[in-house]
């Protein structure tokens, strides 16, 4: 009897952090912090306030994000969904927009080349059209062709950087195959450096994400048993 209610205690308690930091993100009506882009971008699919869009947009300009090469991973599968989900208002999104660093032309052209949109296909052309760079104009008349781009779900991974991908896409669609990708990839069973980072750091996200996520406590929860011996006890050291 002690053992359930503390058991209750523990759950209510993780719970409300959980939601904690839902509301937070909730509450948001624009984009005026590192803070509040930081909850945009791992909440969002919680509730996928639109609003905030152009205002994430306007920030990620402002404070010069996409100069740091490492924000790459985390920017463009996020907006790839956004702009995905969104591609009419693409147009509208960066037509007032006049002051787009060849960073931000790179970046976003990326993530409206994984969006697959006829409209993000036209703003990579308009991209290509302004600039007086090069090397871009190389990058965007390729990302102009009409090569299919990767599909992270079932891409090899290969590299740790496609695990903050495939949570950076879940964190804006909020689509669990995502997150099936990811719980795949902590299988032990790896004999590379590169499938041991991969394994490691695979597990380390799920396990932190499943505290702050109550979508991915849930997906964890309901696949207990459904994988392999090993996977499965990884979910069950860390759930229960």
């Amino acid at each position: 009897m002690k053992k359930t209610i503390f058991l209750l205690i523990f759950l209510s308690s993780f719970f409300v952090s959980l939601f904690a930091q839902e509301f937070k993100y909730n509450a948001l009506t624009s984009i005026e912090s590192h803070e509040n882009f930081q909850q945009f971008m791992k909440f969002y699919y919680t509730n996928p306030k639109s609003i905030l869009i152009p205002s994430a947009i306007n920030f990620i300009i402002d404070q010069k994000i996409n100069e740091t090469k490492e924000n790459e991973r985390h920017i463009v599968p996020f907006f790839a969904q956004i702009f995905r989900t969104h591609d009419d208002k693409v147009p509208e999104w960066f037509a007032n927009i006049t002051k787009l660093s060849d960073d931000d032309k790179f970046i976003f052209a990326h993530a409206m080349f994984l969006s697959e949109g006829n409209n993000g296909k036209k703003e990579i052309q308009k991209f290509l059209e302004s600039t007086e760079n090069e090397e871009l104009k190389q990058v965007f008349t390729r990302l102009s062709d009409n090569r299919k781009p990767i599909d992270l779900r079932t891409v090899t991974l290969t590299n740790p950087v496609y695990l903050d991908m495939l949570w950076s896409s879940f964190f804006a669609s909020g689509d669990v195959s995502y997150l099936e990708k990811l719980l795949l990839a902590t299988e032990t069973k790896k004999k590379t450096i590169e499938e041991v980072l991969i394994f490691s750091a695979a597990r380390w996200s799920m396990k932190a994400n499943a505290q702050e996520h109550k979508k991915v406590f849930d997906f964890c929860i309901k696949n207990k048993g459904k994988h392999t011996k090993d996977i499965n006890l990884f979910l069950e050291d860390f759930i229960e």
